[in-house]
């Protein structure tokens, strides 16, 4: 009996690559510690991480000499994220088998992945490696510590080792990938994260960075095609869903806009200034831009730096596919990010540039065939504002308002670009929006670059926003970037005092520091702020309240 017990465990353990759940000796099974440890482990294969801790946990306290029990009882606690009792276990397994080589990779990862302690995490995944060589996940997993230890050389030396040890391995193709990505080598990560696919198609950690490669090469056809195949693959509902679904809709808005806008600007433009030259009514100062002509509601290319560059550069966001105001949207996902403060992709939606109110130093005089050329531009730019082509009315108004004056048509066109500027302004508000969307999306997923990178493109649209100073002072406290994060905070404050996710941030910066008055008295803001209605922000504050007086 006591041999079959041995035989099937080693089985079950051994069947599902990828959890490291090992027992390295499995002395008396028929104790009942260890008929809980079988138990629990089986359950942990099974996916009920709850179950298993429950029988791991008593497992532990019947062997507490067994340090299969703590290795695999950390697996089950880091399963369900909690991160500081996994880590626990894990130290108690080595410190009962300090050559406990599992253990060692396991607490590497974890320490390295959550940026607790990447030094000792390089430390620990370098012993599991002497102890197992041949072992190919513990050699990535030194290279994921070195990685985020900022030796991204000694990264890919051993992601590649592991690939010579196991080509099929792909886990090292996407760290491989990953690495390149930050050092900007796209064309290099897009064939690692190509290699991972095609070893692992359901991979969808994969595909994002992927499709942004592409675009960053200039491939949006490819990229458009990776984010249709990742549609596939996401769960319903899922905040990474919804970030695909915006991707598709984008690059296939951007598709449609680069075809009409290259097909009617080399059509119109060229012929209405060809029969405005005939007529002789083309002056130097009106001829150009004003000529071209576009289609539907798509931005002209002609209007933007690069059209091929346009996940750097940014477009404006298409009229058909913009939102509906959201003032009186609330921020729940800020309370769900606000549950992170202990330390638990993307492309720009930019709005066109502010437009600038421009008058003559002087009063013009003139003809009466000046008159009537500013009238029809003044009738183009209104026709370009009724198709929702807000930048190129704008352009329209300026250069009639650099020529008008105070003639009847120049007033004409300074009230119709006050209308255009709200316009506009509206737009960087529904494209701040945005970004701040996929920032919070990012930043649950634990994408901190990119949550910033999104955070700070809303700011490039509304510098004035108070809530992406917020969103950044929480992203960069998670990230231990403490002094940014109070200045953040102290901003975001300063533009709306009644901000109460602002004061949390402020508070928690306090207590690490150990101003516990301040942070006592950032804390009951939230308080005074709510005045009698409460939310999860209140309870939140209330808890932290609670907690520094306890300790005081």
């Amino acid at each position: 009996m006591h041999r079959l017990g041995l035989a099937l465990l080693g089985l079950m353990l051994i069947g599902v690559p990828g959890l490291a759940l090992t027992l390295d000796t499995l002395p008396n099974y028929q104790d009942a510690g260890m008929r809980l440890l079988v138990r629990g482990t089986q359950k942990l294969q099974a996916g009920d991480v709850v179950g298993a801790a429950q029988d791991l946990r008593e497992a532990a306290r019947l062997r507490p000499d067994m340090p299969e029990v703590f290795h695999n009882l950390g697996f089950a606690f880091e399963k369900s994220g909690d991160t500081r009792n996994a880590i626990k276990a894990y130290e108690k397994a080595i410190a009962l088998n300090p050559n406990y080589a599992a253990a060692l990779n396991n607490l590497g990862f974890l320490l390295a992945t959550q940026e607790i302690d990447v030094q000792r995490a390089v430390q620990v995944c370098q012993r599991a490696v002497q102890l197992e060589p041949a072992s190919v996940s513990f050699r990535d997993s030194l290279g994921w510590a070195c990685y985020k230890a900022g030796r991204q050389d000694e990264a890919i030396t051993h992601f590649r080792a592991a690939l010579k040890a196991d080509p099929t391995f792909f886990k090292s193709h996407f760290h491989l990938g990953f690495v390149e990505f930050t050092r900007k080598n796209y064309a290099e990560a897009s064939r690692h994260f190509v290699a991972v696919l095609r070893l692992n198609p359901d991979y969808l950690k994969a595909y994002l960075p992927l499709a942004v490669c592409y675009e960053k090469t200039n491939q949006n056809g490819k990229a458009l095609y990776v984010y249709q195949q990742a549609l596939t693959k996401a769960p319903n509902g899922s905040p990474i869903r919804r970030h695909i679904e915006r991707e598709v809709r984008r690059l296939t808005g951007e598709s449609k806009s680069f075809y009409f806008s290259q097909v009617k600007q080399i059509q119109a433009s060229s012929r209405l200034t060809e029969f405005l030259k005939r007529k002789g009514k083309v002056s130097p100062g009106l001829e150009g831009p004003a000529a071209v002509e576009t289609s539907g509601t798509f931005t002209p290319v002609a209007n933007l730096p690069d059209p091929g560059l346009a996940f750097e550069s940014g477009l404006p966001e298409p009229a058909a596919l913009s939102r509906p105001p959201a003032a009186g949207r609330p921020r729940a996902g800020a309370n769900a990010d606000l549950a992170a403060l202990s330390p638990a992709f993307a492309t720009p939606l930019e709005a066109p540039a502010r437009p600038v109110l421009r008058t003559s130093a002087a009063t013009r005089s003139l003809s009466v065939e000046d008159e009537r050329r500013l009238e029809r531009q003044y009738s183009l730019a209104k026709s370009y504002l009724d198709r929702g082509l807000v930048t190129e009315a704008a352009a329209e108004l300026n250069r009639i308002l650099a020529v008008a004056g105070d003639s009847t048509v120049g007033r004409q066109a300074r009230q119709l670009l006050l209308k255009v500027r709200k316009e506009l302004d509206q737009r960087n508000q529904e494209a701040a929006r945005t970004h701040l969307d996929m920032g919070k999306d990012f930043f649950r997923a634990g994408k901190y670059d990119m949550a910033e990178e999104q955070y700070r493109k809303a700011l490039q649209l509304t510098p004035e926003s108070a809530v992406a100073y917020k969103d950044l002072a929480l992203l960069h406290y998670n990230q231990g970037r403490y002094k940014e994060a109070y200045e953040e905070c102290k901003k975001a404050i300063a533009l709306d005092r009644t901000l109460k996710e602002a004061y949390i941030v402020l508070g928690s910066l306090y207590t690490k520091k150990g101003r516990l008055d301040d942070a006592l008295r950032a804390l009951r803001r939230v308080r005074e702020i709510s005045g009698g209605s409460r939310d999860a922000v209140d309870d939140l504050a209330e808890r932290m309240i609670a907690s520094l007086t306890s300790e005081g």
